[in-house]
């Protein structure tokens, strides 16, 4: 399946009363990015994995097993939502002009593998260039034993997935906790031209002040917030409300 189908399977198990004994599950790559399919060994030769899992069940053998928490976002007067990966303000901007892109076309470019890759440079380089600044949301993020960053933040990632995905692993290695997050109010030509080493994760120690805010923690609480997305799906929120992304129920997933 692809991320939205993990989504939805997720943020059902993890809503489900505590009375019922949760499945193990096996996710195999059936989407674009498959990241969420990378961190449970899912991708790859996926009729193999299919065939190793179904023989160890047969054989009663112990499967190789990780256990990841869900993403719990909660909000006053909305039920909570569950997913592994938000994405909010440029992130956010960025997979939704994606999927605008696909949806308005059939042929070419808009289908390939390619259509991601193209519709980001699309956005990136106008930016880059000052010839198109997105409206964006104006964000107060704040962590536990930090200090919130002065300017609004305007790129927000928070994730319970541990694993690095090659290159791509957008966050500092310091602090404690079960999240991962990026925080980063910066804008203009330095913010996209530091954006290759933020995407692989190298935060220098000027970066790790001021505009930057990078590493683990236990739970964000996100002011003005009006739309994000989890594993790739459309969601709105309130800016009135804040909105409190902490960790959530622990799902049980097959290594094949």
């Amino acid at each position: 399946a692809g991320h939205g189908t993990v989504q939805a399977v997720a943020d059902r198990l993890a809503s489900a009363p505590t009375i019922y004994p949760l499945p193990q599950l096996l996710v195999l790559g059936g989407g674009r990015s498959n990241v969420i399919a990378a961190e449970c060994d899912g991708c790859g030769d996926i009729l193999g994995k299919l065939e190793t899992a179904l023989r160890q069940c047969r054989e009663s053998a112990t499967p190789s097993v990780a256990r990841r928490h869900v993403l719990c976002i909660e909000q006053a007067q909305a039920l909570a939502r569950h997913g592994f990966f938000l994405a909010a303000g440029i992130p956010d901007y960025a997979i939704r002009a994606c999927h605008r892109h696909r949806r308005n076309g059939r042929a070419g470019l808009r289908e390939s593998d390619a259509a991601t890759a193209w519709t980001l440079v699309k956005i990136a380089l106008p930016a880059m260039l000052g010839m198109r600044a997105p409206t964006l949301d104006a964000l107060r993020v704040e962590v536990s034993g930090r200090e919130p960053l002065a300017k609004p933040v305007r790129w927000l990632l928070a994730t319970t997935l541990q694993r690095p995905r090659g290159i791509v692993d957008p966050f500092a290695q310091h602090g404690e906790g079960l999240l991962r997050f990026t925080a980063i109010a910066a804008s203009g030509p330095a913010f996209w031209a530091r954006l290759p080493s933020i995407v692989a994760g190298r935060f220098t120690p000027a970066m790790q002040t001021g505009d930057y805010l990078s590493g683990r923690c236990d739970s964000l609480r996100v002011h003005g917030l009006s739309s994000y997305t989890l594993d790739g799906e459309e969601f709105a929120a309130d800016p009135a409300h804040p909105v409190t992304i902490s960790r959530g129920a622990p799902l049980t997933f097959l290594m094949p």
